[in-house]
C-alpha cells in the first residue's frame, strides 16, 4: 500500500492526515499498515484531494496513459522544447531531458498542458548554470 508515501508528501501525522480525508486516527493507521482494506470512498478522497490514482495506491500500477493525457504530455513537450537553448541540447543533454520530464510531470499534474511562458519561466529557475 502507497498510502504511507502519500502522507509523507504532505508532512502530516497519521491523525492529522487521516483527519483531512475523512477517517479515523485508528482506521487511517489500519489502512496504511494494511490490516484494514482502503474503502472506496477514501480512494475517491485521494484522488480529489492528491490526484493519486486509485489504482496505484492499490496496486502499484500505474494508469495507461490516454488521448487527453497523451495531448497533455505533447504540448508540454513542445513548450518546452521551444523553450530549451539548442546549446544545452548538445552540451548536457541530460539536463535538458530532466527540464523536459518536469514540465510533462507538472502538466500532468494539474491536468493541461504547459504554455510557452510557463515554460520559460520554469526554465529561467530550473536551468541556470
Amino acid at each position: 500500500m502507497r498510502l504511507k508515501e502519500i502522507r509523507a508528501k504532505t508532512g502530516l501525522n497519521q491523525q492529522d492526515f487521516a483527519e483531512t480525508i475523512g477517517a479515523s486516527y485508528r482506521s487511517y493507521r489500519g489502512y496504511e499498515s494494511g490490516e484494514r482494506e482502503v474503502p472506496t470512498s477514501i480512494l475517491i478522497k485521494l484522488h480529489n484531494l492528491m490526484n493519486e490514482e486509485p489504482l496505484w495506491i492499490l496496486t502499484g500500477k500505474q494508469t495507461p496513459l490516454g488521448d487527453t493525457e497523451l495531448d497533455i504530455v505533447e504540448k508540454a513537450l513542445l513548450a518546452g522544447l521551444g523553450t530549451v537553448p539548442t546549446a544545452l541540447i548538445e552540451k548536457s543533454p541530460e539536463k535538458a531531458a530532466a527540464f523536459l520530464k518536469l514540465l510533462v510531470k507538472l502538466s500532468l499534474k494539474q491536468g493541461e498542458g504547459l504554455t510557452q511562458v510557463d515554460a520559460q519561466e520554469i526554465a529561467q529557475q530550473s536551468l541556470k548554470e
